[in-house]
């Protein structure tokens, strides 16, 4: 028998084992560099950030209240609130205050839907711009890409002379945490002295298939709500974290097209030939402040969510409308302790039965926490979601915009809402939540079920949704997306 090759069978082995070794390294680096940069985005998330002595004192109810003079000032001199609840008319007001500009519109939106509200509304910026209005649009840079359906008529605005387009916060891998920070505000500003600020992004879903909030501010100036505004989007634009995108590929006959459809649109709605003005729109109200968090793609301080509790201090009464109620410990101690100080402390949001959004997992499993013999707990019951961010205080101050009762509004994304002190106005938005939201939810007992209602019937939720968002909330999945 011939002898075995040693220096050849161990050549063989070690070249066996080399291969093995190349894929078992190669796998291991790959799962190391997941773990580490899924640490590197959410660890800097982990830290605990306060606001400071200066936005504080910006955000106090000293701060947010009117003084005498502006209470007693003539009405023609005060801005105007105008609650706009999510439907056609409401989308038809925005088309008319876009029809109605002279010289600017400014337009941010977290998401856009492949629907025909978004080819009208956009056509419609087209069709300002073709008569000189100069347009600037920003859009999140990750989710709010007009795509699909829509990249047609981005191009369209990417091109027009007259317009201005900015994503905000690209993806950046070389800036893992900043890949969670999301541009959420919905904010429009037409010539310095027409806002729109709310919850609604822009689609027919949007404003058909949500019951969702905006608000109109009319009579602006600058040194008010509005030109509050006007420099949060310079300074959002001029931020490095945004930039402007131009498209060279444009197709001028889809333009027509578009621009005939909205028309067609637009024109069979009554707002289109009704007599507006802007100066005696809705309630003329003692003070509005506009109020944001930061821009940046660090952890922010919670400004907003300091302004509702420094509301909530000392109120007699509030009341919470929010899709969901996402907040760490500390929130949720916090949210109990000045609950404690009211008489009556409402908290509304979605059921699991009209839920659409991954989020509400994390609410559902751990909603025991917010259950108190202080808060009055309650679950919208109507077919369509609760999408609308609000809050009242003592008949008198209210918030309205895209600020969700939730950790990634308080600290990560961009976000706005309007402060208004006013009871005419806020006796408006107390009486639309009684009547639309509280008259259709029902409460969460101690025992964490129903409170049974002789007005109200609970809806069974299929065990496929059951197991889906027990799942998402198992996997803590809503921690880190939503």
């Amino acid at each position: 028998m011939r002898p075995l090759n040693k220096k050849r069978a161990t050549t063989l082995y070690e070249m066996r084992m080399s291969r093995k070794y190349i894929i078992v390294t190669v796998v291991c680096y790959i799962i190391a560099a997941v773990i580490w940069y899924a640490i590197a985005a959410i660890a800097p998330y982990t830290a605990h950030v306060s606001v400071n002595a200066a936005d504080r004192a910006r955000v106090s109810r000293q701060a947010l209240s009117a003084t005498a003079d502006m209470i007693s000032a003539d009405e023609s001199t005060k801005e105007r609130a105008l609650l706009m609840p999510s439907g056609e008319q409401s989308f038809c007001r925005r088309l008319r205050s876009v029809d109605d500009a002279k010289e600017t519109i400014d337009y941010m939106i977290y998401d856009s839907y492949e629907q025909d509200y978004s080819y009208y509304f956009y056509a419609a910026l087209l069709d300002a711009a073709d008569r000189g209005v100069k347009v600037r649009i920003v859009v999140d840079g990750k989710l709010g890409k007009l795509s699909g359906s829509l990249d047609t008529l981005g191009r369209l605005l990417q091109n027009h002379n007259n317009i201005e387009f900015y994503y905000f916060n690209m993806i950046n891998l070389l800036d893992p945490s900043g890949l969670l920070v999301l541009l959420h505000d919905k904010v429009m500003l037409v010539d310095g002295q027409i806002a729109i600020v709310g919850g609604v992004n822009m689609g027919t879903g949007a404003f058909l298939g949500n019951y969702d909030m905006e608000i109109m501010i009319s009579n602006g100036a600058e040194n008010g709500c509005c030109g509050a505004m006007a420099r949060y989007f310079d300074g959002l634009i001029a931020n490095e974290l945004t930039a402007r995108i131009v498209s060279d590929f444009v197709d001028l006959a889809a333009k027509t097209r578009y621009i005939d459809a909205y028309r067609e649109f637009y024109g069979r709605s009554e707002l289109a030939t009704a007599e507006i003005d802007y100066k005696t729109q809705g309630v003329a109200v003692d003070k509005a402040t506009f109020l944001t968090n930061e821009v940046s793609a660090d952890k922010k301080s919670p400004i907003i969510l300091q302004a509702v509790y420094n509301l909530t201090e000392n109120s007699q009464k509030a009341t919470f409308v929010t899709p969901y109620a996402l907040l760490e410990n500390d929130k949720k101690r916090e949210i109990k302790r000045l609950a404690a100080s009211c008489s009556d402390f409402t908290l509304v949001t979605n059921s699991l039965y009209n839920t659409r959004n991954v989020a509400y997992a994390d609410y559902y499993y751990t909603r025991k926490a917010y259950i108190d013999d202080d808060i009055r707990l309650l679950e919208y019951q109507a077919y369509d979601q609760l999408h609308a961010k609000m809050f009242t205080f003592d008949g008198r101050y209210s918030i309205i915009g895209s600020f969700n009762l939730d950790e990634r509004s308080a600290h990560i994304d961009t976000e706005s809402v309007v402060v208004i002190d006013s009871p005419a106005f806020t006796a408006i938005v107390d009486e639309y939540i009684e009547k639309t939201f509280i008259a259709n939810s029902l409460q969460v007992g101690k025992n964490n079920e129903y409170l049974p209602s002789d007005a109200v019937a609970s809806h069974d939720v299929p065990a496929s949704k059951r197991f889906k968002y027990m799942l998402y909330g198992a996997l803590g999945i809503v921690r880190c997306l939503i």
